[in-house]
């Protein structure tokens, strides 16, 4: 009796472990593809993209934790590392671009990709979906369907 609950205990934590890797897959397939900017609200603060620059820009996650934007300000192209934590009590991704790491936190629900980032030196993760004006916006994101081409 007294190694069922070390037992038990060790058959818990390998179940919550493999739930957290099957998470962990499955917002990895769900994230990659191209992702255009529906909303950018920085609350209120000054500067972020331009409107016709969030016409055009777009996010690209791909396998093995590596991103793109395209299309930004005078059709610039930047490449970088994404690293995605499901399992967080709030779920984090981290932007690498430049050897700047960017701590955020996010919400993938279908087609629709919300982040939150803090930016700038020491950025601390946000702990809530909430923009504020000091460098921490919330980027709504849509999915843009592949296009099929004419045979």
């Amino acid at each position: 009796m007294r190694f069922v609950l070390p037992v038990l205990a060790v058959a818990a934590t390998a179940l919550l472990a493999v739930a957290q890797n099957k998470e962990k897959a499955k917002d990895e397939d769900a994230i990659q593809g191209t992702w255009k900017i529906e909303k950018f609200d920085n609350g209120g603060g000054q500067g972020g993209p331009s409107k016709d620059d969030l016409e055009t820009m777009r996010l690209i996650f791909k396998k093995d934790g590596k991103m793109e934007m395209a299309g930004g300000p005078g059709g610039e192209k930047m490449e970088g590392e994404y690293k995605l934590d499901p399992a967080a009590k709030v779920k984090a991704i981290d932007l690498v671009r430049e050897g700047r790491t960017s701590p955020g936190i996010y919400e993938l629900d279908g087609d629709t990709l919300r982040i939150c980032i803090a930016e700038g030196k020491d950025a601390k993760r946000p702990t809530e979906m909430k923009p504020n004006e000091k460098g921490m916006p919330v980027v709504t994101l849509k999915r843009v369907k592949e296009e099929k081409k004419d045979k």
